[in-house]
């Protein structure tokens, strides 16, 4: 039977370790998002996002600026609804698990029915949505309070604990960083193991994708950003491995849920 003290140190860290997975998912999820053909862009970078505002004003690509609108409101939203259940381990493993499945049921649902259903615009909002809320809700690396939506943050301070001599916070934040390298490239993995069994024409979702039924009109609603960006072709995600891929490393975390609050 486990102590007070050594189920405390357990408890931490599968906090840790949620925040961890996240990370993971949310470099698949960004290496997903920019190799589709009705996103292309980065879902949880904010920054770049904010850039893609004033370009496709500027261009006056309304149909690209709307999705850029849906994405940051998405990612704002989604950290709104996060801050109302700011009690995310108060409940223990149940209140865990609610706050994982909340996040990973939008990633989910992309590849297998939004991306046939809805237009672009609204999964981005969507997808964003659930960025926004890992961000509030999967923070906690021990004794750190992290974002987890992007790794610019972890790499610099991955130079000032290297500066400080601060080893034990060296090596989380050079975890964190390579977790969302790692959700990348197994991303890239998965899809050239797609190539190789033929599978890319495995479709898993419902149907035609939205923007297959809208083929004619696709120059008018996005030419604007994939003019800019240079890119005249996208991936389907409905592929065999990647599918798979998602759903074991979104299903994964469920059963290292804490039991209660971290301290």
């Amino acid at each position: 039977m486990l102590t007070a003290d050594a189920a405390d140190k357990k408890n931490t860290f599968k906090v840790a370790f949620l925040t961890t997975a996240s990370i993971f998912v949310m470099g698949f999820l960004n290496a997903l998002a920019l190799n589709t053909h009705d996103l292309g862009a980065m879902i949880s970078a904010q920054s770049g996002n904010v850039v893609w505002f004033g370009l496709n004003a500027a261009g006056g690509y309304w149909g690209a600026f709307l999705e850029n609108f849906m994405l940051f409101a998405g990612f704002i939203g989604g950290i709104v609804l996060a801050l109302f259940l700011s009690n995310k381990f108060a409940k223990g493993s149940a209140q865990a698990i609610f706050n994982w499945v909340l996040f990973i049921i939008p990633i989910i649902a992309y590849p297998l029915v939004l991306q046939y259903v809805v237009p672009p615009f609204i999964s981005f909002f969507i997808l964003a949505f659930a960025c926004g809320m890992a961000l509030r809700f999967f923070r906690n690396m021990y004794h750190l309070q992290v974002n987890n939506a992007m790794a610019t943050g972890s790499v610099m301070f991955l130079g000032v604990s290297l500066k400080d001599k601060k080893s034990f916070d060296l090596f989380l934040f050079f975890v964190l960083v390579l977790a969302f390298a790692a959700g990348a490239f197994l991303y890239g993995i998965l899809a050239n193991i797609d190539v190789n069994l033929g599978a890319d024409g495995i479709r898993l979702g419902i149907g035609e994708s939205y923007m297959g039924r809208l083929s004619g009109m696709q120059g008018s609603y996005t030419g604007g950003r994939m003019a800019v960006v240079g890119r005249e072709v996208y991936d389907n995600v409905s592929n065999l491995a990647r599918m798979i891929g998602l759903g074991v490393i979104c299903l994964i975390p469920l059963f290292f849920c804490p039991s209660k609050k971290a301290a």
